[in-house]
């Protein structure tokens, strides 16, 4: 197996992997109503390491198929931004990636920020959001997770004294995205974004050297 294969391979199993704590959490919904308990935040969690593993799996995929010679543990989006210049390669394959998660909107951006609050923050209930049986009329235990970006945009506005801004400011086409999200179910949330890392693998791939379109 060549080491390109082996880094398609490897990113293949993220997306994998993530779809294996996604269809737990969806049986444990089956049986029981969300708790915020350990095991559930704990597979949320793993979700989202192995969902963006997939992006860091790309980068690998990249630098093999440009033949960019860096070690493994070197691959990160600046050296491999500056490695790509330096050899004068215009890379569409990571373009296409680099561009996505440019977007604060985009669907990698806001799993990028609720993934560091997970692995950096306390379980901090302003981030974690379970509507239980009355809560909006809704009696299905839904769990919310709320992008940290709309905390500090609440913060900000409430330091400027208009945090009556914050409706207005959420309404507006670069939040709605953001808003939507966290206002989602993490179950179908989840499900949208493992979909939309399936279409991403592809992509990018199909942009690599190489590929029909690369």
């Amino acid at each position: 197996m060549t080491e390109l294969n082996a880094a398609r391979e490897r990113t293949d199993a993220k997306l994998r992997y993530a779809a294996i704590h996604l269809d737990e959490l969806k049986k444990k919904r089956g049986n029981a109503r969300a708790d915020g308990s350990d095991w559930e935040c704990a597979h949320q969690e793993a979700f989202l390491f192995h969902l963006f593993g997939v992006r860091d799996g790309l980068l690998q995929e990249i630098s093999l198929s440009h033949g960019c010679d860096l070690k493994p543990g070197d691959v990160r989006k600046d050296r491999l931004r500056d490695r790509l210049a330096k050899m004068g390669i215009r890379s569409h394959a990571f373009r296409a990636l680099t561009k996505l998660e440019g977007m604060k909107s985009s669907w990698i951006s806001i799993a990028a920020r609720m993934r560091h609050a997970f692995t950096h923050q306390k379980r901090v209930p302003s981030t974690f959001l379970v509507h239980l049986g009355g809560v909006h009329g809704e009696e299905d235990g839904h769990v919310h997770l709320r992008d940290p970006l709309i905390d500090e945009l609440k913060h900000e506005l409430e330091k400027a004294g208009t945090p009556e801004l914050l409706e207005s400011t959420l309404a507006r086409p670069e939040w709605r995205a953001i808003r939507d999200a966290s206002e989602t179910d993490c179950h179908e949330l989840f499900t949208q974004w493992h979909a939309k890392a399936v279409k991403l693998v592809k992509n990018v791939r199909d942009k690599m050297p190489g590929a029909e379109n690369g």
